[in-house]
C-alpha cells in the first residue's frame, strides 16, 4: 500500500523538475539573446589599390574674349572704303578699312625735304675742314699774312734809307703804323679761322647729328602711318562696333566720314583665345591657386568639354549688391586655344560651369574613414592582409586629404583592409 503511494509522487516530482528546467532555459534565452561565437567574422575585407585622386570645386560663370583690340584711325583723313560689317568673322591680316592719305602725303613730302636738308648739313659738318666757309677763313688769314710780310719788308728798306738820311722819319712811322694794323688784322683772321674750325666739332656737330636724327624719325613715322592707310586685322576674330566711353552708344563707320587720329573704328575680339570669368566666396578662396586646371561645360555647347587653367585671382573683393553679404573675389580661367569646330559653337557671353581641380594625385591610395582605427598611443592603423588567406596584421598609416573615395593614406600597400561590421551585419 505504501509502495504504490510513492510511485505517483516520484513521477510528479520528475515532471516538476522538467518544467522548472524548461522555464529556466526559456528565461536564459530571453534575457541573453544569441550572440556571435568567437568564430563569427567581425570585419569585412575591402580590396584597395593605388589610383588617381581628385578634388574638384564647382563654380558658375560666363565666357569672355581673352584678347580684345580697339582699332583706331592712325591719322586724320576721310574713310575711303569699308570692307567689313558688324559681326563679321575676319581672318588674320584681312583688310578692314582704307583711309584717304592726301593730307598725309603732303606732310610726308615736307618731312622728306627737311630730312634731306638736315642730312646735307650733317655731311657738311662731317667734312667741315674742307668746307667753303673754312676755305674763306683760310684765305683771309693768308691775305693778312702776305700784306703784313710786304709791309714789314718795306719798313725794313725804309729804315735803311732813313739811316742814310734819304727818306724822312714820317715815312718810317707810317709804315710802322701800317704794320701794327696788319698784325692785328692777322690775329683777328686767325681767331676767326679757329672759330670756324670749331663749328665742325663738339656741340655744333652734336646739334647737327640730333637735327638729322629728328628729321629722319619724323619722316619714318609718317611713312609708318602711310603704310597704315589700309587697316588690317591683327588676328582672326569678330568685328564689332566701337563703344563710346561717354555714353552707352555705338558709332557706325561709313564711307566718306572724317576720321580723326586716335578715333576708334572697330572692336576686334578673338574667338580662339577665350576666358571663363567667375567669382568665388572667401570661404573657398584658400582652395585655389593660379595654374590649376579647369574643365568648362555649358548648356550652349552641350556635349563639349573645354579645358584651361586659372590665370588670375583678384586681390580685391568684388562689389556686392546685398548689404552685409560675404566677400567674393573674381577668378579668370584662360581656356586652351579652341579648334575651328569649337569656335563655331562657342559664343561670347555664354554661361559656363567650371570644375576646378583643387587636388590631383597619381598612384595614390584612399580608403573609407571607417577602416581607420587608433591604438592606445593615438597612432592610426588599419587591419591589413595582402592576401585573404593571410593572418590580418596592424599597419600604421598617415592620413592626408579627404577625397570623394574617403581619405588619402600613406604607408599602405595594395591588398585588403578590414571594414568593421555592426551587429546587424552592415559596415560602420
Amino acid at each position: 500500500m505504501t509502495k504504490h503511494a510513492l510511485v505517483p509522487r516520484t513521477h510528479q516530482t520528475r515532471y516538476w523538475l522538467i518544467s522548472v528546467l524548461t522555464l529556466l532555459a526559456l528565461a536564459v534565452m530571453f534575457v541573453y539573446p544569441a550572440r556571435p561565437t568567437s568564430t563569427s567574422p567581425t570585419h569585412d575585407w575591402l580590396h584597395v589599390e593605388p589610383g588617381t585622386l581628385e578634388n574638384r570645386l564647382g563654380l558658375v560663370g560666363r565666357l569672355e574674349a581673352a584678347t580684345t583690340s580697339t582699332l583706331a584711325a592712325p591719322f586724320d583723313g576721310l574713310v575711303k572704303t569699308v570692307s567689313v560689317t558688324d559681326g563679321q568673322r575676319v581672318e588674320y591680316n584681312q583688310r578692314l578699312l582704307t583711309l584717304d592719305s592726301s593730307q598725309l602725303d603732303i606732310q610726308l613730302r615736307e618731312a622728306l625735304a627737311a630730312q634731306l636738308k638736315a642730312q646735307r648739313a650733317l655731311e657738311e659738318i662731317q667734312h667741315w675742314p674742307h668746307s667753303g666757309e673754312v676755305a674763306r677763313a683760310q684765305r683771309t688769314v693768308t691775305n693778312a699774312q702776305l700784306s703784313l710780310n710786304d709791309t714789314q719788308n718795306k719798313l725794313t728798306d725804309t729804315r735803311r734809307l732813313f739811316d742814310r738820311g734819304i727818306v724822312a722819319r714820317m715815312e718810317v712811322e707810317a709804315l710802322e703804323q701800317q704794320a701794327r694794323m696788319q698784325t692785328l688784322d692777322l690775329a683777328a683772321s686767325q681767331a676767326e679761322l679757329r672759330a670756324t674750325l670749331e663749328k665742325g666739332k663738339g656741340e655744333h656737330r652734336q646739334i647737327a647729328e640730333m637735327e638729322c636724327a629728328n628729321a629722319r624719325s619724323r619722316y619714318q613715322a609718317l611713312v609708318a602711318l602711310h603704310a597704315q592707310r589700309e587697316i588690317r586685322a591683327p588676328f582672326a576674330g569678330i568685328i564689332l562696333r566701337p563703344r563710346k566711353q561717354d555714353e552707352n552708344a555705338t558709332t557706325t563707320i561709313q564711307q566718306g566720314m572724317r576720321a580723326t587720329q586716335g578715333m576708334p573704328l572697330f572692336e576686334l575680339v578673338s574667338l580662339e583665345h577665350i576666358n571663363a570669368v567667375t567669382r568665388i566666396e572667401e570661404a573657398d578662396l584658400h582652395q585655389l591657386n593660379e595654374g590649376m586646371r579647369v574643365q568648362i561645360t555649358g548648356d550652349g555647347f552641350l556635349g563639349m568639354t573645354l579645358t584651361g587653367k586659372i590665370s588670375a585671382i583678384s586681390a580685391q573683393r568684388l562689389p556686392s549688391e546685398m548689404h552685409g553679404a560675404g566677400a567674393s573675389y573674381g577668378v579668370v580661367a584662360t581656356l586652351d586655344p579652341l579648334t575651328q569646330d569649337q569656335q563655331q559653337r562657342v559664343r561670347l557671353g555664354m554661361s559656363a560651369r567650371l570644375a576646378i581641380v583643387t587636388y590631383h594625385a597619381e598612384n595614390a591610395m584612399a580608403i573609407p574613414v571607417s577602416a581607420l582605427d587608433r591604438d592606445h598611443e593615438g597612432r592610426t592603423f588599419v587591419r591589413y592582409q595582402q592576401h585573404r588567406e593571410q593572418i590580418p596584421q596592424k599597419v600604421f598609416v598617415t592620413t592626408g586629404r579627404a577625397v570623394p573615395q574617403g581619405v588619402e593614406v600613406f604607408g599602405l600597400a595594395p591588398g585588403y583592409i578590414g571594414m568593421p561590421i555592426s551587429q546587424n551585419g552592415t559596415e560602420h
